[in-house]
């Protein structure tokens, strides 16, 4: 439960966000593959000049806007209703929001969510290349689908560091997709008489099954779709592999801190929704508790989420429902009940940082570990474990950089999705220029990743930049092998000036077994 406490609280401080949406200044909607058929109709795209060979399909519908008798409700498939301009990076799911100072609303505002959020938001964004360029490759692209974090309470699509137009740029040769997806109370209302608790989760498998029905038109492999998420994201991806162990439809999982550990609500008795019910004026009504909600303002429960902190506290977070979410993992790992695809993983060496108050001087050492262990590192482990356990192919890495664009005082360290810039390739775009080295790491992960989606089956490789010795095997072809309880498989990324290097996982393993 710790997790959720502390995400929703850094979450939603991320989600305070700029002024106004993101959309690009200048664009190009003339150009061949730019009007792409799909089955909530067709998809008008933009080429613009900051990324000019990514066709962009920004706020595309992929289920009903889940308002009035939709609320609480599973997502409603979204039908074709004439042609969608696809400009700008839709609104957020309504978000709960705090006023508390953190790494995020103080040094790092391009984590945070730009413009307005909207209970209208069950969109998704595309970004690919030119039809000419992925014609020329003979064969259609790998596909990363992003689950955005936010402890569940928050987040979304539209951050700054998560725009993935210049990454896809460069390569040419992968198509990025991120989904919105409901969450706090409209996404996990755990409320008496309602037949589907998680319904945020059941946003992303209608966004996963839209994308596999899709892709195929916007130049993706339906079949080399790789589940990507961080922090809830990483949760939501690893818990899917247990909800859908015969029809996962993806072919590759990674999350990056984060594990179904994570999700940890014990709010059997449904108290919350009926607490938070009686703070908008819709208490004592029984059977007429859930109606008498679908009409209550989405503003008036936002505020009320936010600014409420009395006794007894409230949260609404991912609950067991033994279809999505289930009360023992170990149990469904040793037992097959996962789907046989293999996951990368891991976590950062100082998460703790991005989950306190901000002070000048940062908390202490010990804090910091402990904080990072305990919410993060630990699930991480227990989810690699449990998959070792039943058989199941895992890569494992930890991140340890620590640059001062990223991390601007000394105790930030690799905090809590400081990863993501270098994942993005947006590292040098908010914080100040990137040094060289950064670049390298920046470079090493994103092709360790692609590389991942490109063949799952083969694992994560990549060919060295420069000096092969930036290669753990001092090679200039790098394979990156499965991870094994004992082994010195773990990937340590950016650490005392080193790119990559292949250590041992007992410094985290042996703390976490003994809690």
């Amino acid at each position: 439960m710790l997790f959720l406490r502390v995400c929703a609280l850094t979450a939603s401080l991320i989600s305070r966000g700029l002024a106004s949406p993101i959309s690009p200044a200048i664009r190009d909607t003339n150009g061949e593959g730019l009007l792409v058929q799909t089955s909530s109709g067709p998809i008008q795209g933009f080429f613009n000049q900051t990324a000019p060979d990514v066709r962009q399909f920004l706020g595309v519908p992929f289920a009903e806007p889940p308002v009035g008798d939709l609320r609480f409700s599973s997502p409603v498939r979204k039908q074709s209703n004439g042609t969608v301009n696809a400009f700008a990076l839709p609104s957020s799911c309504i978000q709960q929001t705090s006023n508390t100072s953190t790494i995020y609303t103080t040094y790092e505002k391009g984590f945070r969510i730009a413009g307005g959020d909207s209970e209208d938001c069950l969109y998704l964004s595309i970004w690919t290349p030119r039809i000419e360029k992925i014609q020329s490759q003979q064969r259609p692209l790998p596909v990363l689908l992003y689950i955005p974090g936010g402890g569940f309470t928050s987040g979304g699509e539209a951050s700054l560091y998560k725009i993935p137009d210049k990454w896809v740029q460069r390569t040419q040769s992968h198509i990025v997709v991120v989904m919105n997806y409901r969450v706090n109370v409209f996404g996990f209302p755990n409320a008496a008489g309602l037949v589907d608790q998680n319904v945020g989760f059941l946003d992303q498998r209608m966004a996963i099954e839209w994308v596999e029905a899709n892709i195929a038109n916007f130049g993706g492999d339906p079949a080399r779709i790789a589940l990507w998420g961080q922090s809830a994201g990483a949760g939501s991806v690893t818990a899917y592999s247990y909800g859908y162990p015969d029809n996962p439809i993806v072919a590759a999982l990674i999350a990056d801190s984060g594990a179904p550990g994570i999700i940890d609500n014990k709010d059997y008795a449904h108290t919350n929704f009926t607490f938070l019910a009686d703070l908008v004026g819709c208490g004592g009504l029984s059977t007429e508790e859930i109606s008498c909600m679908q009409n209550v303002s989405a503003r008036t429960l936002q505020t009320a989420l936010s600014t409420y902190s009395g006794s007894p506290s409230i949260s609404f977070m991912p609950s067991v429902d033994n279809k999505t979410v289930f009360a023992n993992w170990t149990e469904r790992a040793v037992e097959g009940k996962v789907a046989k695809i293999p996951l990368l993983t891991g976590s950062n060496t100082n998460e703790g940082a991005g989950f306190v108050s901000l002070t000048p001087s940062g908390p202490s050492e010990a804090t910091l570990f402990n904080l990072t262990e305990s919410i993060i590192a630990c699930p991480v482990a227990e989810e690699v474990k449990n998959r070792n356990l039943g058989g199941l192919t895992t890569y494992r890495y930890q991140y340890a950089g620590n640059f001062s664009n990223i991390s601007p005082l000394p105790w930030f360290g690799a905090y809590h999705s400081s990863e993501l810039p270098l994942l993005f390739g947006t590292h040098y775009e908010y914080g100040g220029p990137s040094t060289q080295y950064e670049w390298d790491v920046s470079y090493a992960m994103e092709a360790l990743w692609l590389s991942f989606a490109e063949d799952p089956s083969r694992g994560p490789v990549r060919l060295s930049i420069g000096d092969a010795a930036a290669n753990p095997n001092n090679s200039s072809y790098f394979s990156w092998p499965a991870f094994e309880q004992g082994s010195s498989n773990m990937l340590l990324f950016a650490e005392e000036n080193k790119l990559m290097q292949l250590v041992e996982s007992g410094r985290i393993d042996d703390f976490c077994s003994g809690l």
